[in-house]
């Protein structure tokens, strides 16, 4: 299996998003606050019309960006620099934990952004990371590739489940974030990102202890999946 993550700046995507996740909310989470907390000089923009919004998300960021241009390219640069030790070590839990899949096509690369939301995108297979975020780029480049294979893998064993499931909402969204709350606290990946604990949405912390269970009784995805899934679904 083959994998190499770049880090790159996509300050028109940043834009993009930002005017998504006003308006959106998932897990417990407001991802307004992603936007507009790291940015109190727009902290108001929810008031404002679509249009509006658009106009200062442009006009804010196209000089936040210039303003801060060496700070956000010294920051991929250590993105890169943090990601490049562990990559390797990446790839053999991932190739561990999925039976040495191949690799899902796509461009794998992470996006600095601006706003703490951190998205990824399952089609293209990239994702943004918050360049302040508090556990990391390493955790959240984890984060994010987990979910491509854990994605790739469920659709491609499970599809008699999965197949008519919205990966972005639903149980299906809930059972990959659960996953990945169980995957990244293991002591292989805490060496990796180096987050002793791993966050939640609040939404799961009912469920997370339980996972984790599963995942320690057998350690096997697939017995993980269908167990897992049959529990979210009863509750």
């Amino acid at each position: 299996m083959k994998l190499h993550i770049t880090f790159k700046l996509n300050k028109e995507l940043d834009k993009e998003m930002a005017l998504v996740f006003l308006d959106n909310e998932a897990g417990g989470v407001d991802f307004s606050q992603g936007v507009t907390g790291p940015h109190p000089e727009i902290k108001n923009i929810k008031e404002k019309s679509e249009v509006e919004r658009k106009e200062i998300i442009n006009d804010y960021f196209d000089r936040y960006y210039k303003k801060h241009e060496k700070e956000l390219l010294d920051c991929i640069e250590q993105f890169r620099e943090d990601w490049e030790p562990v990559e390797n070590k990446f790839i053999e839990q991932i190739n561990k934990i999925f039976k040495n899949p191949e690799t899902p096509e796509g461009k794998y690369i992470g996006y600095l952004s601006i706003i703490n939301c951190n998205p990824r995108f399952l089609d293209s297979k990239t994702f943004q990371i918050f360049y302040k975020h508090r556990a990391g780029s390493n955790y959240i480049a984890a984060h994010e590739v987990l979910h491509f294979f854990f994605y790739d893998y469920a659709n491609r064993n499970h599809s008699d489940v999965f197949a008519k499931l919205n990966p972005d909402d639903g149980i299906y969204w809930d059972l990959a974030e659960l996953f990945n709350g169980v995957i990244l606290d293991l002591p292989e990946f805490i060496a990796m990102h180096g987050q002793v604990e791993t966050k939640v949405y609040p939404a799961h912390e009912k469920h997370i202890i339980l996972m984790k269970k599963l995942w320690d009784n057998e350690p096997n995805i697939d017995n993980w999946i269908i167990e897992a899934y049959r529990y979210l679904n009863s509750s």
